[in-house]
């Protein structure tokens, strides 16, 4: 589900590019609330993780590199089935707690998770390796373009596009001028990524020189902030 959700954002980020120059954008304040107010929830399970689950008084009933399938569930001994994904870790632990209280005398468990098969950023657009890039621990905007092998000659640093969904309604969507944070001008605009952020670095747009020199000029649209 979150790939098909990822696919639609870079649909709609690379239709961005096509728009009018100058187009209504969130702040980057808009932005970096909406990573605190993710980070303070905690990190949930999703398809593609592999846990443990540590057992501290039965290890024989410990579980290692368990998967998440994509229907959200994990399969546990005595317990089948259980439906973890969308739970922190200890929200998982604790309802696991409650299963196993049925069979074991002391059912105190963690659970933890070993990897994040879902946690990723797409990176499109005027880059050397577009791709869908691993996200690992507080990486930021410049890092993840940097894995997917650094701007191109073409790109346009001054408007790069980001788009996050993780509202789980209308999507945020920025334009921030990296040749500042690059500068050291504005480190600011070199956002933390969230799981499923979309870049999109456009092309700078080649006008003809209109005073007779018959060399392109470049340029780049602008974005107004809301």
């Amino acid at each position: 589900m979150r790939q098909v959700i990822v696919l639609v954002m870079a649909a709609l980020v690379i239709g961005l590019a096509g728009c009018a120059p100058k187009m209504k954008t969130n702040t980057i304040n808009q932005f970096n609330a909406e990573y605190q107010r993710v980070k303070g929830q905690g990190y949930q399970i999703q398809p593609g993780d592999t846990l443990d689950i540590t057992f501290f008084y039965t290890p024989e009933y410990n579980a290692t590199s368990v998967p998440v399938r994509p229907d959200g569930k994990i399969q546990l001994s005595l317990v089948g089935d259980f439906p973890i994904a969308g739970m922190t870790p200890d929200q998982a632990a604790a309802e696991l707690k409650k299963i196993y209280t049925r069979e074991l005398k002391n059912p105190d468990l963690a659970v933890i998770v070993k990897t994040f098969g879902a946690s990723a950023v797409v990176v499109q657009g005027d880059v050397r390796s577009p791709a869908q890039i691993p996200l690992i621990g507080e990486a930021r905007l410049l890092q993840v373009i940097s894995q997917a092998g650094g701007f191109l000659p073409t790109a346009d640093i001054r408007n790069v596009t980001i788009v996050r969904h993780s509202t789980g309604g209308k999507p945020l969507v920025t334009v921030v001028n990296l040749q500042d944070a690059l500068q050291g001008v504005n480190p600011a605009n070199d956002i933390a990524m969230l799981p499923g952020d979309v870049v999109f670095v456009r092309p700078l747009k080649i006008n003809t020189d209109q005073r007779g020199s018959g060399l392109p000029v470049l340029s780049a649209p602008s974005a107004e902030p809301e």
